[in-house]
């Protein structure tokens, strides 16, 4: 069979990243004989292009992969791949996975995939391949018209067990998906890779809780074994001599203790490149941080998220004590780690002055990059079940997490979360230069920058600024701010 993958990545312009995911099922595919194409649709999506991607190959399946964000392009492409094809249409990703009823919905896609697709999309093509019928097999939602004028029947199939042995999954490729080409590779020159599947915690604006209800919990959380992990390493690194460091997008690199101190161990000793890697603040201590350091790794990313206790508790549902951010960036700070910080603003219920906790916090632990993020409900997520009870839910689109707020909320509105965020970095060393003034004139500094952003924010004043300068202010889209390693130290692309 002759499969073609279609990634819709709109945040991208040129060069796409690339995806861990899409380059496993693909490898699956290609180990099991079957043919694979792939053409990565990026910025305003050329549809021109995409047509005549599918002319001169001549697919027998289409397989788009769907984030939330760029479910709005799929139905013009879905309709562009039957008209200009005869291929079969299938969707799989986060989105039809937390989504299954509007993406099966959607004219034009013949099948959704929910959960893992590796297996289910090899039995896919080996049916096809057969000449057999495919309605029945695990992980699939399969539409199928009885006769003309009759009823449109959907088979919606179980899930199959989760993967138990990542081990037996063939190394993502990184042939028909250009890795060479990447946005990664080519401009960030860093090796991408993943060494589990699954996350503890229960965060209501992650899709991970769904998946794991959708699963039963029945061991979803799996990690590789680490010689197969540096295996996989040591041959990217070896194909491609440009990597000058690589990153583990797990989603907790050290969660199980034994595994992470083993992986330091044989990384140090046979990769020896700088690395960053995620972690929990629950997570960090002093031998974490120590072992982290040891074996290279030049930067951690902790989720700060809000600086505000209530709201992250209360309603991100994320069990982190302030103290334990702070304490987890100073396990860093003592063993010379760069840490990044991952921030959202714009949260539901949110106010400015709870903005500004998240601004404060990150200036007392100062990440050597602050990333925010403005809030976006995914569908399917406890956090998207509370903005629509609340009635803060808009018909607004974003095709990245740097654009406007889609909430409608009385606490704050999109002009001030656009304010902040886009200043976020500015009043980050403002306050930071206030908290090295000594006692009381420290926090009267604090209370007069408060003070004086609380009014530059008004309504009233950034809508008189905006017809000022005679525009409004739009947000291009984007993947958010770059980043990379130079001499196994952090630089923010563009600032010296």
């Amino acid at each position: 069979m002759k499969v073609a993958f279609a990634y819709i990545d709109p945040s991208y312009k040129v060069m796409g990243p690339f995806h861990v995911g899409i380059g496993s099922l693909i490898a699956s595919l290609r180990h099991g004989g079957h043919e694979c194409q792939f053409f990565h649709l990026m910025g305003d999506v050329a549809e021109e292009e995409f047509a005549a991607f599918l002319k001169n190959s001549r697919p027998d399946v289409v397989a788009f992969s769907l984030t939330t964000n760029a479910f709005p392009h799929v139905a013009s492409l879905a309709a562009l791949t039957k008209r200009h094809s005869q291929a079969l249409t299938i969707c799989g990703g986060p989105h039809a996975t937390l989504c299954p009823d509007e993406v099966i919905a959607l004219d034009g896609i013949d099948i959704i995939c929910i959960g893992e697709g590796e297996g289910a999309i090899l039995d896919l093509c080996q049916r096809l391949e057969d000449g057999q019928g495919f309605s029945d097999i695990p992980n699939l939602w399969v539409k199928s018209n009885a006769g003309a004028g009759e009823v449109e029947i959907i088979y919606r199939n179980p899930v199959r067990p989760l993967i138990a042995d990542l081990d037996v999954l063939p190394f993502p490729d990184r042939e028909v998906f250009p890795y060479a080409d990447s946005f990664d590779l080519k401009f960030m020159k860093r090796g991408v890779f993943m060494a589990s599947r699954g996350c503890p915690y229960n965060c209501a604006y992650c899709g991970s809780p769904a998946m794991k209800q959708l699963y039963g919990n029945n061991k979803y959380i799996r990690f590789r074994s680490v010689e197969s992990l540096m295996e996989e390493v040591e041959t990217v690194v070896r194909n491609f001599p440009q990597v000058e460091y690589n990153v583990f997008h797990d989603d907790l690199l050290p969660m199980k203790r034994e595994w992470f101190a083993h992986f330091t161990r044989e990384y140090k000793s046979r990769i020896g490149l700088p690395f960053e890697m995620n972690c929990h603040p629950n997570l960090m201590d002093r031998e974490i941080a120590k072992l982290a350091k040891s074996a290279g790794c030049s930067l951690i990313r902790f989720g700060i998220e809000s600086g505000n206790e209530h709201i992250r508790r209360e309603v991100l549902k994320r069990p982190v004590s302030t103290r334990r951010i702070i304490d987890a960036f100073s396990f860093c700070d003592e063993v010379g780690l760069n840490t990044l910080s991952y921030n959202m603003v714009g949260l539901p219920f949110e106010t400015r002055s709870q903005i500004l906790d998240t601004i404060k916090l990150n200036a007392r632990v100062q990440p050597k990059v602050a990333h925010v993020t403005v809030f976006f409900p995914l569908p399917g997520t406890k956090a998207h079940d509370l903005c629509k009870q609340e009635g803060l839910l808009t018909d607004k689109h974003t095709d990245s997490y740097y654009e406007e707020s889609v909430l409608q909320q009385k606490s704050v509105s999109a002009e001030q979360v656009r304010a902040l965020r886009n200043h976020f970095d500015f009043l980050l060393h403002l306050y930071s230069r206030c908290y090295k003034l000594p006692g009381v004139l420290g926090k009267t500094a604090e209370k007069i920058i408060d003070i004086g952003i609380l009014t530059a924010t008004t309504q009233r004043i950034l809508r008189a600024w905006e017809k000022r300068v005679k525009r409004s202010i739009k947000e291009e889209k984007n993947a958010g701010p770059l980043y990379i390693i130079e001499d196994g130290k952090v630089k923010v692309w563009g600032v010296d």
